[in-house]
């Protein structure tokens, strides 16, 4: 008996070795941090192997590399990727090939449910190889640091291809899923910004109908810029230093394949744990034991004065403010009323008559 999971047959666990194995694959409210697979075609040049080897390099911990080569493209069919992907627990995908058509070929992309979501295909133009000898003894880049991202150009917060191609390189190397990071942790720079072919038409991107070995329609001009430095805090309160290490890349966008929008809105849904805990993390906001949500509600000082209250006789401004029978707007007013005395024993006493001898 066998089960279909990420578009090919599995067969069912029959030890218990091979069950928690499985278990692990399983979805989670807080899923593992994602790691990159990189993938070699059946050709390769020595140009986008050290390119290669150096992505490795700034991606590590996270990733994992492939010996093997592989006789497939990604575009002409993902279920080789799925069935690599799926097999060593990888979200993400780097697949490098060279050919004649193709030269200097890099492939990158990431999986949702161990299925293809994103994919871009990109040409090595120029490059620049990893080198810290200028920051040797300087604790900076280290191993599992973070990376402050920039993206210069308006197109990646207007066009949505570039939106969406922002995602995929923030995806990419972003490193684990830190709730809580320090700032030494954060020791490097990863810049991306955008060219035309020949520098000086706007940038157009290609057309996502290219699935199989047809050609886009649209081939596009982009050209992204990556480039990677270390980065270090000076003395001075806010003030840092880079030091570029490498690697830089100069690549021009080939192909794309991007998932349809409801696909890739049910990638990005967050688990209902997960978004209890954000919206714990606000001021005044808890989450008790069963995810529901208290919060506190600060008001600010009350106005008295402004409520609406029945207006009785005794709360009238004329009787308070009236003085020697006239009130404050000018009206005759009739005299207080003497308070009547409680009759006592005493007082009756008082008011007797005197007792007079006959």
């Amino acid at each position: 008996m066998s089960v279909s999971i990420g578009g090919f047959q599995r067969r069912l666990p029959k030890t218990a070795q091979s069950r928690r194995a499985l278990r692990k694959l399983e979805p989670k409210a807080v899923e593992n941090p994602k790691r990159i697979l990189y993938m070699r075609g059946a050709n390769t040049s020595e140009v986008v192997n050290d390119a290669v080897t150096d992505l490795v390099a700034i991606t590590r911990p996270y990733n994992k590399k492939l010996a093997k080569r592989n006789a497939f493209h990604p575009f002409e069919g993902n279920e080789h990727i799925q069935f690599l992907c799926y097999k060593n627990d990888c979200s993400l995908f780097c697949f490098s090939s060279d050919s004649k058509k193709r030269p200097h070929n890099l492939v990158i992309g990431r999986m949702f449910d161990f299925h293809v979501l994103d994919e871009v295909e990109m040409g090595l133009l120029a490059m620049d190889r990893l080198d810290v000898s200028s920051i040797r003894g300087l604790p900076v880049a280290a191993l599992g640091g973070k990376p402050m991202f920039v993206f210069e150009g308006s197109e990646f917060d207007t066009d949505p291809f570039f939106v969406r191609f922002k995602n995929l390189l923030v995806d990419f190397f972003r490193g684990g899923n830190d709730e809580e990071i320090v700032l030494d942790g954060v020791d490097r720079v990863v810049m991306v910004s955008l060219r035309s072919l020949d520098g000086t038409a706007a940038v157009q991107p290609p057309s996502s109908d290219c699935i199989g070995t047809r050609p886009p329609t649209n081939p596009g001009n982009t050209v992204v810029c990556f480039r990677h430095y270390a980065l270090k805090r000076t003395g001075d309160e806010g003030s840092v230093e880079l030091y570029d290490i490498g690697p830089n890349f100069d690549l021009s966008v080939k192909r794309v394949f991007f998932a349809p929008q409801p696909d890739f809105k049910q990638a990005c849904r967050v688990p209902r744990e997960v978004a209890a805990k954000m919206k714990s993390m606000h001021d005044n906001v808890q989450s008790d034991a069963l995810g529901n949500l208290r919060g506190q509600i600060h008001l600010g000082k009350q106005d008295v004065s402004e409520l609406n209250l029945r207006k009785f006789k005794a709360h009238r401004t004329e009787r308070r403010n009236a003085v020697a029978g006239e009130s404050a707007d000018g009206h005759e007013v009739l005299p207080e009323r003497t308070r009547r005395k409680r009759r006592t024993a005493a007082t009756e006493a008082e008011n007797a008559a005197p007792d007079v001898d006959i």
